[in-house]
């Protein structure tokens, strides 16, 4: 299994996602731009979307 590694440590904060491929480490401001429309909710894989929406849901029916 490969990964693409990429220093974020100049676009902080940012947020960490454990789904099931891996932990996915995601810059706010990308899904701030995701969440405007300013950038295609594909850019974020299947499982990271399944994690979100999982964490999500637990919030509200919580």
């Amino acid at each position: 299994m490969t990964a693409d590694i990429h220093d974020i440590g100049d676009q902080r904060p940012h947020l960490t996602v454990a789904a099931v491929d891996g932990v996915h480490v995601l810059p706010c401001d990308l899904m701030r731009s995701v969440i405007a429309g300013d950038k295609p909710s594909a850019i974020l894989s299947e499982p990271v979307l399944r994690r979100i929406i999982e964490e999500w849901l637990h919030g509200v029916t919580a």
